[in-house]
Parts: structure tokens; C-alpha cells; sequence
């Protein structure tokens, strides 16, 4: 076996992994349970923009913070390609919503839409609220530590995300892994080659990573 197939084996074998078992049976959810249907909501877009649009016109009182955790179900193995990311938004210092780009179910109008307080997001925080995390919830960090995000300015970009229209892509957050131009140091081809139909794929395209990932802004 030449060496250069045998050096691209760590990218095949990641995409299996995204493209699994796993992302098969979320689809089914997706498609058949009650909470995930309601994804395909075709007012869920509009309501989270007018709620961000309130929290721009008097954001005194206002945080929020970004997490990450397992996709999917508290089953499902974390890595490189899978995982899941989610905004809160609190008042006060209490919880308002949760926020989060998500796919949609088959037959929806919309092919991916922004959503407040899908039932897997409620659950995940609450359960991590409480120290019973079975999601392994975690909050983003920024460079230095910090876990809060600017709200104005992270508010701002997840708005203009959501005009831009961009439809859901589950592999999108490939363009933000950190070792990505590390990579052709080590593979023959490099991965501008290997990873090109993903890339490709993900323009004008988003995940629930890639859409958090691209919008927060840390607070200085």
C-alpha cells in the first residue's frame, strides 16, 4: 500500500466517525420525535431575531455565554467532526434562552434555522446547572481564560448571520479546526486536496459549531 494512502487514513477515518451510526439515528430523530420536529418551525428564525433585536435595543442587564458538548444524545462519542455547540442568554443573571443553528427535519421549509430553547439544549444546561453533567457541558473559553462574550457584538454577528441565510451543513466546522494548516505538513496530498469537498461544501453553510464559533466575540 503506497505511503502517501496509508498517511490519509487519520482524515478518512475522522469522516467516517462524522458520517457514522451516530448521525443516523439523530436524523431519525430529527425526522420522527416530537421536540425535534419542532425545529422545522418555520417562525423559529424570526423569533430568535426579534428576541435578539430586544436584547440589542436595551442590553443593560444582558450576558451570555457560548457551551459545547456531546451531539446528539449523552451516548454519543465526542471528536474532531462531532460535537455540538449552543449559546444562553440570561438576564440578571438568570437564564433566558438558549439559542442554537440547527438542522431541520425532512419536508421543512427551511433547510437549517436558528431556534431558541431546543429541547436537547434545555436539558444539556440544565442538567449541568445542577452537576449531574451527562452532556459533558462545557463553557468556551477565549485566549486568556475568559468565558463571557461580548453581548452587543456577538448579538450583532448572530443577526447577521441569520439574514445571510445560510443553510445547515453538518461537517461546516471544519474550516475552524486548529490543527486544520498544520495538516499538510504531515499528509500527502495535502488537505486543501483531501478536505476540498467539504470546504466546498460548507460555503454559504453553517452547523450548530460553526455558526457559534464564527459569531462570538470575547469581552475585552
Amino acid at each position: 500500500m503506497p505511503r502517501e494512502i496509508i498517511k490519509l487514513f487519520p482524515a478518512v477515518i475522522a469522516l467516517w466517525l462524522f458520517a457514522g451510526c451516530a448521525s443516523v439515528q439523530a436524523t431519525k430523530n430529527l425526522n420522527t420525535t416530537p421536540e425535534n420536529v419542532a425545529r422545522g418551525d418555520p417562525s423559529n428564525s424570526s423569533r430568535v431575531k426579534e428576541y435578539l433585536q430586544g436584547v440589542l435595543a436595551s442590553p443593560e442587564g444582558y450576558e451570555v455565554k457560548a457551551f459545547t458538548r456531546t451531539a446528539y444524545s449523552i451516548d454519543t462519542k465526542r471528536n474532531f467532526f462531532l460535537y455540538h455547540s449552543f449559546y444562553v442568554y440570561y438576564k440578571d443573571g438568570n437564564m433566558e434562552h438558549t439559542i442554537v443553528f440547527t438542522a431541520t427535519p425532512r419536508g421543512s421549509e427551511q433547510d437549517g434555522s436558528w431556534m431558541l430553547d431546543a429541547a436537547t439544549d434545555i436539558e444539556s444546561y440544565g442538567l449541568y446547572v445542577s452537576s449531574d453533567n451527562l452532556w459533558k457541558v462545557k463553557e468556551y473559553e477565549g485566549p486568556h481564560g475568559e468565558t463571557t462574550l461580548d453581548t452587543v457584538q456577538t448579538t450583532e454577528n448572530i443577526i447577521k448571520r441569520l439574514d445571510k441565510g445560510y443553510t445547515f451543513f453538518g461537517a461546516s466546522h471544519v474550516r475552524n479546526l486548529p490543527w486544520y494548516h498544520q495538516l499538510w505538513m504531515f499528509l500527502v496530498p495535502p488537505p486543501v486536496v483531501t478536505y476540498s469537498p467539504l470546504l466546498l461544501m460548507s460555503i454559504h453553510a453553517d452547523s450548530c459549531n460553526s455558526a457559534v464559533l464564527e459569531t462570538m466575540v470575547w469581552e475585552q
